[in-house]
């Protein structure tokens, strides 16, 4: 320390250039691994599974599927068409785009993936409106529209048909094209004509974005294209669209964003809160200065050691930062309250300073060791992602007992204090020293208390639960955690399915029959179930429906395009007269209500025509025209032009199939895959518990995303069991040999225990179950256990030998600051809005809140007991 003294200037230098070489280092070499995938070793039996099915299947999860819903199927078949193509058109963001419907394949074949009643019931209608298509195939205008629903009206065998459909949906389209809204009548659903997906109106897009892992944001390129394709398209509300972004990559693209954009506003805060203490604790600017400083040099050194030794961050070590500025700190506050406390004597600056780094060096060296000893108990641990924290932050921790031993000294001499005004005074005999006595004069009855809350937490701990559920995480109203559980509850669509490996394609459709009779299961498939049932039947019902509807649909246009004729407002004048004398004549057709809001629309149309014309304003009268052609017609060419290909359909084999869907069920090595659908809707663990153990009961090798998440949360639950064990044991030994006594270890370990005891139960209580987000408060609580326990206990021995209160000594207050800025700097996560940083705030909040509960109260009653017989000028129980 003389040393240091003597050459602060020196040592100030080489910090700042060794910090510059550093941050430079830093910067090219540590990156951010992102890939939530790399959280857990690879060894582990349901991971290498896991790889399997990957190395064989590659292209199962597409990492982003764009939900399309339209106001009609039209709308979701053109609002998907158009997306597709504009998303290829970016091969080096999107490295695959896929959508079933806009494969000529199943554009050809879609009618035999209908049941055959289904099929059977859509023909009847195709045919009894073979009139109507065949004409609008002709002539496809205004027209051509307004001319067939004149004949219906005007002719007695239009009452056998249900014109409430048509009435209905023209009076919509009308209203909208007079008011200037968009609007599109949907043809396929006035036909009759459904597909074989579950909801017509709904369509996906599967994309596979090129992720780049050594940004932040991998995906942040990729998205953000996709919500520049969205503007561009119009895939909007007002134009009959609603466009959300699902899928793995979404998740947790949106949950960094949350997660880093709510922990502004609570660094803010926690920045603001440490000021103000660090200052209430130092009592000088110039102490606070060097304090953190110094802080920042360490972290800077650790972040540095990170990137030679590890290369990257990932989603969990990214908080050594944390743990190392809630622990770093204390080292330099023990030093400063130290040299406080020695001012306060009546020892002279440049001595004291020295000094105190004699007093508590030793005393320091001891917490670090303690404290990264239990860190690096995380290393053998399969649980990656600690693992490398546990790396980091013990090394961090010795780095921060070097930086407050040198650095700080350094900085100290050539900026000194005050020293009136940072003289650590004692808390005398008023109201706050007859408090700081009580650990001494009512040890009994804190020991009987901390014996109830210990029964109590006892009963209240086998409680505790990890939650394993990703989504939990998650903000709910975020748009991707929103969409994934509405999909989450249509039981059509699979988004959380299993998958077993069969050798053959016999032995898949046999696996396949076997699960799909359990209970939980509402569906086993294999590649074979794209093959279409019965399809002599359904082919010669398409047959039949060529014959009626052919000639027409082919002598038609191809493509078929609308049509502006000049007689178009004729047509509608002239059913807009024919109308009310049908409603009249037929009061029993069940059309009556729609024909009425058809007829006043089509009056309010004539009217604004008529006022268009009589002002001399064409423009006007041939833009509602064009609207009235967009609302009414626009969907109509595509909706003939899918049925003419429909209508092609020839019989299907596992050939005909697109390579997109076979190479999800077939791998190229002759492996088949067999996907299991849940009947239940897994949101919560119980149904996924259920079901994944029925599956792996008749299907062992089973892999999937249910299973991944509850092996997950098994093998972190197991990777902290077993580092906790490593940890208490390495502890205990290091504590025996560098204390020297039983009962000083006893001393350490019991508060730690029961701080972590009430934080497990108080967990419970608050009903903040553990999880991915959280689980890293439980190191950074032993940590803080440890070092607060060790420095306590040895200076404990030393307040005992002058007969002191240990809580009247610098040392007290070094520890009670210290946990007031790193609760504050953890509380301040509650701020945020990202539920799993809430949830690390309030689990931070409460374990460091024990941890000081019993490190300034059960202790020092403890130590009262230890040292009194020895030391009898100590305050009497």
């Amino acid at each position: 320390m003389a040393y240091v003294q003597r050459h602060a200037a020196r040592v100030a230098v080489a910090a700042l250039l060794l910090s510059v070489g550093l941050g430079a280092f830093t910067a090219t070499h540590l990156s951010v691994d992102t890939d939530t995938e790399n959280m857990l070793s690879a060894q582990l039996p349901w991971r290498q599974a896991e790889h399997e099915m990957d190395r064989l299947f590659p292209t199962l999860d597409p990492g982003l599927v764009l939900v399309i819903d339209g106001a009609t199927p039209e709308l979701a078949d053109d609002a998907q068409r158009r997306a597709v193509a504009a998303l290829k058109a970016r091969p080096e963001l999107f490295k695959q785009v896929f959508a079933a419907e806009t494969e000529p394949f199943f554009r050809r074949s879609g009618l035999l993936y209908l049941d055959t009643p289904q099929l059977q019931a859509l023909a009847d209608g195709l045919n009894q409106a073979q009139p109507f298509l065949g004409t609008l195939a002709q002539d496809p205008s205004l027209h051509g529209l307004f001319t067939l629903l004149n004949r219906a009206v005007t002719q007695p065998a239009a009452a056998d048909f249900d014109l409430k459909p048509a009435f209905g949906g023209i009076a919509k389209g009308i209203e909208a094209a007079t008011a200037g809204r968009f609007y599109q009548l949907s043809w396929q659903e006035l036909m009759g004509a459904g597909t074989a997906g579950p909801d017509p109106r709904r369509r996906f897009v599967e994309i596979t974005p090129a992720m780049d892992f050594n940004q932040l944001f991998p995906a942040e390129q990729p998205i953000a294209a996709i919500r520049a394709v969205e503007r561009e398209l119009q895939l909007d509300a007002a134009h009959g669209l609603n466009a959300r972004l699902t899928g793995s990559v979404a998740l947790e693209h949106e949950e960094l964003h949350s997660a880093f954009s709510g922990g502004m506003v609570a660094f803010a805060a926690a920045l603001a809160m440490v000021a103000v203490l660090l200052f209430m604790a130092l009592r000088s600017l110039r102490l606070v200065v060097a304090a953190v400083l110094t802080l920042a040099f360490g972290l800077l050194v650790t972040a540095a050691f990170a990137a030679g030794a590890v290369g990257h961050l990932n989603l969990i070590s990214i908080a050594f930062s944390v743990l190392y500025v809630g622990l770093g700190i204390d080292y330099a506050l023990y030093l400063c309250m130290q040299y406080r406390e020695l001012l306060g004597g009546g020892m002279p600056p440049r001595q004291a300073l020295p000094q105190a780094a004699e007093d508590i060096g030793g005393y320091m060296a001891v917490c670090a060791a303690t404290t990264s000893l239990g860190f690096f108990a995380f290393v053998p641990t399969p649980f990656t992602g600690i693992a490398e924290l546990g790396l980091i932050a013990g090394v961090g921790m010795f780095v921060s007992l070097v930086s407050s031993l040198v650095v700080l000294p350094a900085l100290i001499t050539l900026w000194p204090p005050d020293p009136a005004r940072v003289v650590l005074r004692p808390a005398g005999h008023g109201v706050v020293g007859r408090i700081l006595d009580w650990p001494y004069t009512r040890a009994r009855a804190i020991w009987c208390g901390a014996a109830l809350l210990a029964a109590g937490a006892l009963f209240a701990a086998p409680k505790a639960r990890f939650d394993y559920d990703p989504l939990d995480l998650r903000d709910p109203h975020s748009e991707s955690v929103a969409t994934f559980r509405d999909l989450l509850k249509d039981p059509d669509v699979p988004t959380l399915t299993l998958a077993e490996i069969a050798d053959s394609d016999a032995q898949a459709q046999q696996l396949a029959g076997k699960l799909g009779t359990l209970p939980l299961v509402s569906r086993a498939m294999s590649l074979h179930d794209f093959i279409p049932q019965e399809q002599d039947a359904k082919l010669a019902i398409v047959g039949d429906l060529n014959l009626s509807l052919g000639p027409a649909l082919l002598s038609a246009p191809d493509p078929l395009v609308l049509a502006s004729r000049t007689d178009d407002y004729a047509a509608i004048h002239e059913f807009a007269g024919a109308l009310p004398a049908f409603v009249a004549a037929h009061p029993a057709a069940g059309a009556q209500p729609a024909a009425d809001d058809a007829t006043a629309a089509l009056l309010k149309a004539l009217q604004d025509l008529d006022a268009a014309w009589q002002q001399g304003d064409p423009a006007a009268h041939e833009q509602l025209l064009a609207r009235l052609r967009s609302a009414l017609l626009s969907a109509m060419p595509a909706q003939i032009d899918g049925l003419r290909t429909a209508l092609q359909a020839t019989a299907v084999t596992v050939d005909d199939l697109p390579p997109q869907i076979r190479e999800r069920w077939q791998s190229a090595d002759g492996h088949f895959r067999v996907e299991i659908w849940p009947k239940e809707v897994l949101d919560n663990p119980p149904a996924m518990e259920r079901f994944v153990a029925q599956v792996r009961g008749a299907a062992p090798r089973a892999v999937g995303a249910p299973i991944g998440y509850i092996e997950s949360g098994h093998s972190v639950v197991a990777a902290f069991q077993q580092a906790f064990a490593y940890s208490f044991i390495a502890i205990t030994v290091l504590l025996l040999v560098l204390l020297r006594s039983v009962v000083d270890m006893l001393l350490v370990l019991i508060p730690l225990a029961l701080a972590g005891l009430l934080t497990v139960a108080g967990s419970v209580l608050l009903n903040v179950p553990f999880n991915f987000a959280n689980v890293i408060a439980l190191p950074l609580i032993l940590g803080v256990g440890v070092d607060y326990g060790v420095y306590l206990v040895q200076r404990g021995r030393a307040a005992a030998a002058d007969a002191a209160n240990l809580l009247h000594t610098g040392t007290a207050r070094a520890v009670l600051f210290g946990a007031l800025i790193t609760t504050a700097n953890f509380g301040n996560l509650m701020l945020a809005k990202h539920p799993g940083t809430v949830s690390m705030g309030v689990l931070l909040t409460l374990g460091l809140s024990m941890t000081l509960l019993c490190a300034l109260v059960l202790l020092p009653s403890l130590l009262a007991w230890r040292y009194r017989s020895t030391h009898p000028g100590l305050p009497d129980a």
